[in-house]
């Protein structure tokens, strides 16, 4: 036997004693004589039976039954594995583990076994599930608010973006850098960080826009217009920003469910040219009805918009009921059609608010409350789907009891985002689902956090989250 037959019999020893080890020192980290339980754990946030895209961050997570340490182990369909043992309950999964992991499972499941030791050290092993992993992609960052949920501590708030493939979250801007002034309306063109706008609302008042590193700052009240710009959707082409112009008026409740309430005595919706900074309407959209949240669609060819008729200043608020619009667009020539109801809260016995289209052009999602535009506040507010080729629409299997409202839609129409009320009636969080090519959603699931037990002690509000 030559010298180099000697060596490949060495080599190939080694890699089976190599390999028997290893499957030993897996096998020895899981508990081999655990008690079989017929029923799920009990973990928050609540991650099973969810459809998760393939670049999501890990999904941290907590066991809240009575568990002193864990071990839990991701298994796809390959039998590729990610064994994770905690000496918590926090179950916190590598991130590089993790990225391979969802790389090698995409189109396929996983299946999550939890084992955990209890005060009597005794381990159990609880009930298993599967996640289900697809290709397609969620897009990489989310921008939103973080602010107080108590009204007399707003003035200090944020725009920060987030990180959806890593738990990396930074400021994009802080009011301690604008003397503490409110900020709000955060929009984005097209998705784009380097093109959005937002506003100041205390003096000096005011409009930023950003446009590839550079930053402009104006004022948009006029003497022809009731207001400054309030509520904005950007044009796909970027040179034009629609804008409700709004007279709002905020009343706080002494009792029952309502905290408190938002309403406009008037508004229009006016359209501002960038370039040539005008700001121009028609008369569908400037009438004694309340015009407001209006949003392009993809093409540029429609803008929708929500419009309640009839109201007074002695009408009560619970009266107050949006219908769904939109007006077709010529922008070669700058000329409008003539405005189209596409659902009205005659039909619905309810209020619309928040229409946000998808970019493919096949759906639309809006909330639809008792009453209102203002659904943060309204526990009555639930999630829409309309198919925009036959305008039929239909409830959402995502809403809870609680408050859903602000939503986004992904770049490639797959995911959408909104907040919810639901952990605690209190501060709204950011949730995520899956558009199938049926237009069936998926089981939400919660913004992961590096640590499981981030919202347990994370009292600001997710506003306003948006795609970029």
């Amino acid at each position: 036997m030559n010298r180099k037959a000697i060596y490949i019999i060495i080599l190939s020893a080694l890699v089976l004693v190599v390999a028997g080890i290893s499957r030993k020192l897996i096998r020895n980290h899981i508990p081999s004589h655990a008690v079989q339980q017929n029923e799920y754990p009990d973990i928050f946030p609540d991650y099973k039976e969810i459809v998760i895209p393939v670049n999501m961050a890990p999904l941290n997570f907590r066991i809240n039954d009575n568990a002193k340490s864990a071990v839990v182990v991701f298994t796809n369909n390959e039998d590729d594995k990610i064994i994770v043992r905690s000496k918590s309950k926090k179950i916190r999964i590598p991130l590089r583990k993790w990225r391979s992991f969802l790389k090698k499972t995409a189109h396929g499941d996983y299946r999550v076994e939890i084992y955990a030791r209890n005060e009597g050290r005794q381990w159990v092993r609880f009930k298993s599930w599967t996640n289900h992993v697809v290709a397609d992609k969620i897009d990489s960052y989310i921008a939103f608010r973080h602010i107080n949920a108590g009204y007399i501590l707003w003035e200090k708030m944020g725009i920060y973006q987030r990180n959806l493939e890593s738990f990396r979250q930074t400021p994009v801007l802080l009011n301690d850098r604008t003397d503490r002034n409110c900020m709000h309306c955060h929009t984005f063109c097209n998705g784009d960080p380097q093109k959005m706008l937002l506003h100041l609302r205390r003096p000096p008042s005011g409009t930023l826009i950003a446009d590839k590193g550079e930053v402009r700052f104006f004022n948009t009240a006029t003497k022809y217009t009731m207001s400054a710009c309030v509520y904005p959707s950007w044009h796909p082409d970027g040179d034009l920003i629609a804008f409700s112009v709004n007279i709002i008026h905020q009343k706080f409740h002494a009792a029952g469910k309502f905290i408190n309430s938002v309403n406009d005595a008037a508004s229009d919706i006016v359209v501002y040219n960038v370039e040539k900074n005008m700001l121009t309407t028609t008369a569908d959209l400037s009438t004694k009805s309340l015009e407001t949240l209006p949003v392009w669609s993809h093409d540029g060819r429609y803008l929708y918009y929500i419009s309640c008729t009839g109201a007074e200043k002695t009408t009560p608020d619970t009266s107050i009921k949006y219908d769904l619009l939109r007006i077709a667009y010529n922008k070669s020539d700058g000329t409008w059609g003539q405005a189209d109801t596409l659902l009205s809260s005659g039909e619905t016995g309810k209020s619309i608010s928040f229409p946000e289209l998808s970019p493919d052009g096949r759906y639309l999602i809006f909330c639809m409350s008792d009453y209102g535009y203002f659904t943060i506040y309204s526990p009555t507010s639930d999630l829409y789907i309309m198919r925009l080729d036959s305008m039929q629409y239909e409830k959402l299997p995502v809403n809870s009891e609680y408050v859903e409202s602000f939503h986004s839609w992904s770049s490639n129409s797959k995911w959408f985002l909104f907040v919810s009320k639901r952990l605690d009636g209190l501060y709204s969080r950011v949730f995520f689902s899956y558009i199938d090519s049926t237009g069936k959603a998926s089981k939400p699931f919660l913004l992961p956090q590096k640590d499981p037990g981030y919202y347990d002690a994370h009292v600001l509000n997710f506003n306003r989250p948006v795609f970029i």
